[in-house]
Formats: C-alpha cells, structure tokens, sequence
C-alpha cells in the first residue's frame, strides 16, 4: 500500500513557467544592451538545440556560450536575489491542485522534494498549503538536489516509510522519475500542456518562449532507459487523484 506521496514543486503545485520567462528575458536584454542583433525567435531557437542536446541546465549553458562565465555568474546571482524576493510575482498554483491536494491529503501522508530555494515554504504558506506537508525537503534548506538520490532517501527517512510504500510525483524523468524509481519509489509522470497552467501571456516575449516551450520542454524529454520509465503518465491535476489511488490497489 501507498502510505506517502512526494511532490516536487516547480510545474507540479506552481507553475514556474514564468521564473523561465524572466531568465530568458534577463539574457535576452544583455545581449541587447551589448549590441547583438540576436532576434528572440534566433534566442529561443539556441535554447531549444541546448535543452535538446544537454537536458537540465540550458539556460545556464546558453547562458555561459553567448556571454561568458563572468556575465553569466553576475546574471544568475541577480536573478536569484530577484526571485527570493518576489517568489510569487513568478510562480501561480495550478488550476485545480489546491482541490487535488485536498482530497488526497485526506487519505495520505505528504511531503516534498523539491529543486527550490528556501522562499517557497514562506509561498506555499502564504498560498495556504503548507499544511498538507509533513515536512518539505527544499534543496537550499537541506543542502540536497534532485537528482541524487541522498534527497529521495533523506525524506524517505524523515517519514519512515519504505520506498514501495511512497510514490513520486514531478515532470521531470531525469530529476524526479529515475532518481526515485532506481529507490523503488512508485511514480507518476506530471505533464501539464502549458497553456493550462494558469498563466496569462502579457507580451511578445512571453508569447514566445511559449511558443519555445511548446518545441522543446524538460518536462517532456522521454526517459533514456526502460528502468526509467514511470509507472504512470497524467496530464492534469484532476486525473492526479485516480492515478494515486490505482497505484495503491496496484501489486508491485
């Protein structure tokens, strides 16, 4: 039986679709400001070739190739304080994931293991879902990242619960698929079409990296190996509580 589910954060409870926007935005103003002509189509077309050939981190290699590992170590370290700042102005709770919680928070333990900078404790409160969490295992509070397993093994032992007794679910193969079922996690693959994140595009530049995202997203690049594979696919909150409930009848 399924005693606890694990949730990652970021395109799972909260859209950060927007945190992306800024990054991209952030580069794309400083190759303005140096006089490039790079169009956004030509940016977003680099990114989508970067995320195909390197998976996680793009923006950072990108980053590092158009203006260099000093420009690149300024531009992240503003951007960071940026965000930590105004945590929510980038980040929305999906449609329909605080009735998802609810329900299945009613029936199971839950926690956290998320790549998330330690503000989005104080966002999940302010959001009123703190409560459902037993704990939250934030990368930038307790020193681990996905995808190493030490972080999956950290909250397995902070619930005291067996790997086949939880269950995963993130968008990410890489980060959250693999790294928990090579620990016999149960999971769940998240994937959201991005246009029913509860986002609204303001501008063209937004427009585009949608348009980008649509091309080429981390969340849908497919698992490398069979032992990657999830044990279940869903493509919005509201099949999340059936998919759950069918793993826990399921015999492993």
């Amino acid at each position: 039986m399924i005693h606890w589910i694990f949730w990652d954060i970021g395109n799972v409870i909260m859209n950060d679709d927007p945190v992306m926007t800024y990054l991209y935005r952030l580069l794309y103003d400083e190759l303005q400001s140096r006089g490039e002509t790079i169009s956004m189509e030509e940016l977003f077309r680099q990114r989508e070739e970067v995320l195909r050939e390197h998976g996680s981190g793009h923006w950072s290699v990108l980053t590092r190739r158009l203006v260099g590992d000093g420009k690149h170590d300024e531009l992240a370290e503003r951007s960071k304080e940026h965000l930590r700042k105004n945590y929510m102005a980038y980040h929305n709770v999906l449609p329909g994931m605080r009735e998802v919680l609810e329900s299945l928070g009613a029936d199971y333990e839950m926690g956290v293991i998320a790549n998330q900078m330690s503000e989005a404790e104080t966002a999940l409160e302010e959001e009123s879902l703190r409560h459902y969490f037993r704990f939250l295992a934030l990368s930038e509070a307790i020193g681990l990242n996905k995808p190493d397993p030490d972080i999956f093994q950290w909250a397995l032992e902070r619930a005291g619960c067996a790997p086949e007794e939880a269950v995963m679910i993130g968008d990410r193969i890489d980060a959250d698929i693999a790294p928990a079922r090579s620990l016999g996690l149960r999971t769940i693959w998240f994937r959201v079409d991005p246009d029913d994140k509860g986002w609204e595009l303001v501008d063209d530049f937004s427009r585009a990296y949608r348009a980008s995202q649509k091309k080429a997203s981390a969340s849908a690049l497919p698992p490398s190996a069979d032992e990657d594979n999830p044990d279940c696919v869903v493509h919005s909150p509201q099949e999340l509580v059936a998919a759950v409930r069918s793993l826990d009848q399921r015999q492993l």
